[in-house]
């Protein structure tokens, strides 16, 4: 059983590395990695809405497609257009934050499945999503840490049907900081000793802000559970007693 779901789940890995590997070899061979290849899409097109659209486009496209970082796209366009960021930071964030969403979508409507044919087990699986559920605390923080993949953290939010309105809010915010750090703060901050103390100083601040939620929420989870056992085991005992 165990050696079936490992096997599984590697293929799994190799499809998405697969898919990933072409989604990023299509960017290369069309030209959407480089400072270069930007630089010759302006001069085609020009500074122009269309020339947004196609950013706003790509970032899409690489959150659905690469579980890697959105700085392969974020970081040639804040150099070609740095004396304009606002409009690095407005077209790739709403790009971003599309694509999230779709990965929400993808893993609420696809997840499921997905989780039976890997366990091939109900009660497994029902399990699994509910480990995904207790840990609806670390999705905040996963969000924002830059070595976490927060596109594979959006499917698993669907997978387990966390509230589309708290995705919704913490994946606007997340991805609105994100990209503001990406465009503004990476190429500034990381300059200055005192930046990395920022840095530092602030993933300690989310970790232990982290941490507290995620114990107030498992708290919370246990005494919701003990109290349902307590109320099966009550009714329980008046079905015997009728008997």
């Amino acid at each position: 059983m165990k050696r079936k779901i490992i096997l599984k789940s590697l293929l799994v890995i190799a499809i998405v590395a697969a898919i990933a590997g072409l989604g990023y070899l299509i960017l290369r061979l069309c030209g959407f990695t480089t400072v270069e290849d930007f630089t010759r899409l302006r001069d085609t097109i020009g500074d122009t809405f269309w020339f947004w659209v196609i950013i706003t486009a790509l970032q899409i496209f690489q959150v659905v497609f690469l579980p890697i970082t959105n700085q392969i796209i974020t970081v040639p366009i804040a150099i070609l257009f740095s004396n304009e960021l606002w409009k690095v930071f407005l077209s790739s964030w709403i790009g971003i934050f599309i694509g999230t969403i779709i990965l929400y979508f993808i893993g609420r409507f696809g997840g499921n499945k997905l989780l039976n044919w890997l366990l091939s087990d109900a009660d497994e699986t029902e399990r699994c999503k509910e480990w995904l559920t207790r840990g609806k605390a670390f999705y905040v923080s996963g969000m924002l840490i830059p070595f976490i993949p927060d596109d594979i953290l959006s499917t698993l939010a669907g997978t387990a049907k966390y509230n589309f309105f708290f995705v919704l809010l913490v994946s606007g915010i997340t991805r609105g900081i994100c990209t503001a750090f990406s465009v503004w703060g990476f190429g500034y901050l990381t300059q200055f000793w005192w930046g990395w103390i920022i840095l530092i100083g602030g993933l300690i601040i989310l970790l232990a802000l982290t941490f507290f939620i995620w114990k107030g929420t498992n708290n919370k989870w246990l005494t919701e559970k003990r109290r349902k056992n307590d109320n099966e085991n009550g009714d329980s005992k008046q079905t015997n007693g009728m008997k």
